[in-house]
């Protein structure tokens, strides 16, 4: 049984053991999930059929990479346009920080018949705007955009 002059050590050690826990879940949610959501602000668009997410590793702008399928291109399309605040560029004005992230990615994009990217944005700041970057390939359309920094 407990002896009693060991219960303020056993209320310690249960103390700490719950202080650890507090702590993994206060971990936890302060490391939120990439939503599409969260990345736009709005939610995903009611054409698209699938989407999905391609993390790269932790670099400079912490990038996304989105590849959306849907029957509708003009309509997502549409919509990310207004959501990104982009306009339509040539594919000698790609960021450099884009082209260092992924090389395969630069092809299709150099391929695509339109690349759009966000009017403004800040890399260091991202709640003062992302960088996005719209383009396509036959199949999909593509939406890169930068992270947190975290």
């Amino acid at each position: 049984m407990i002896k009693i002059k060991h219960l303020p050590q056993y209320i310690i050690l249960l103390l700490l053991i719950l202080l650890a826990i507090l702590e993994g879940w206060t971990y936890y949610l302060g490391t939120p999930k990439v939503t599409f959501k969260r990345l736009i602000g709005s939610s995903v668009y009611p054409q698209i059929e699938d989407i999905s997410l391609r993390r790269y590793k932790k670099g400079k702008i912490s990038p996304h990479l989105f590849n959306i399928k849907t029957k509708d291109k003009r309509a997502v399309l549409t919509q990310l346009i207004k959501d990104c605040k982009a306009q339509e560029i040539d594919s000698s004005k790609i960021p450099n920080e884009v082209k260092g992230v992924d090389k395969e990615m630069i092809v299709v994009v150099q391929k695509s018949p339109y690349i759009y990217l966000s009017k403004s944005y800040n890399l260091s700041k991202p709640k003062e705007g992302r960088m996005c970057l719209i383009f396509s390939d036959k199949d999909s359309i593509y939406l890169f955009i930068n992270g947190n920094l975290e």
